[in-house]
């Protein structure tokens, strides 16, 4: 059961999603409307640069609270009535990796660039077809486009290597997701699981977010009496493994 404080908070949730959305489609529908026209009404390049600004932080922050309203949902949600059905896990993992890279923020170019290294985000994906697993599919694909969009998000190479792995163990099911970026410290990993913690610091860069994507996979994987464990290697990458039990 959900005690006081957490409905407290999902009503907090809800309150500053709604009214955040409001303000936000109208700042997303001007620019965007605005800079279609950047041609036409023939703009100074510092006007069109500060339009094309406010529309990609406005994106952003739509993301944001996509993210806050699926929080809250999670939050929300009970065991005894979360539904759950077979769900093909190679399909549901290709889909994800799809998105994480629509979605990728791709930061300036390098001022010098490596010879010969590609600039792009590249997931492999060892799962066999047959493999599936009973869960609630909307939560797993939240869980699997969180871990896939952390990989993405804390790695500051040029080309960007994600190994994404799914196995039957015979008495479980697991997802893994490999990076090979900067890491996590130590002191950090017993932290990364709380609501609105934030690894920021001078290797990573100021990474925006709400801190709440993985206490919510957290959150997912309590509902499916499930676990997350993390291997992390400072600057050498980290790797998160979803267990479900059979």
């Amino acid at each position: 059961m959900v005690g006081k404080e957490s409905l407290l908070s999902e009503k907090t949730l809800t309150l500053i999603s709604h009214k955040l959305r409001t303000p936000l489609s109208i700042i997303n529908g001007y620019s965007e409307a605005v800079l279609s026209q950047a041609a036409k009404e023939k703009f100074s390049p510092f006007t069109t640069k500060a339009l094309g600004e406010i529309h990609k932080q406005g994106g952003r922050m739509s993301v944001l609270i996509d993210k806050l309203s699926a929080f809250n949902k999670v939050l929300s949600a009970q065991e005894d009535t979360l539904e759950k059905q077979s769900v093909p896990l190679k399909a549901l993992i290709k889909e994800c990796a799809a998105k994480a890279i629509s979605q990728e923020d791709e930061g300036p170019l390098p001022a010098q660039p490596q010879s010969g290294v590609k600039r792009g985000t590249f997931i492999e994906i060892d799962c066999s077809s047959q493999l599936t697993l009973q869960a609630n599919e909307e939560m797993l694909r939240l869980c699997i486009c969180e871990l896939l969009a952390n990989a993405i998000k804390f790695n500051t190479k040029m080309e960007k290597t994600i190994k994404v792995q799914g196995t039957n163990h015979g008495d479980s099911i697991s997802i893994s997701v490999r990076d090979y970026g900067v890491g996590i410290r130590p002191q950090d990993v017993s932290k990364i699981f709380e609501p609105f913690y934030q690894v920021d610091d001078y290797f990573t860069g100021q990474v925006s977010g709400w801190g709440l994507g993985l206490p919510m996979v957290q959150r997912v994987l309590d509902l499916h009496h499930g676990s997350i464990s993390v291997v992390s290697d400072r600057g050498l990458g980290s790797i998160f493994t979803l267990s479900f039990p059979l």
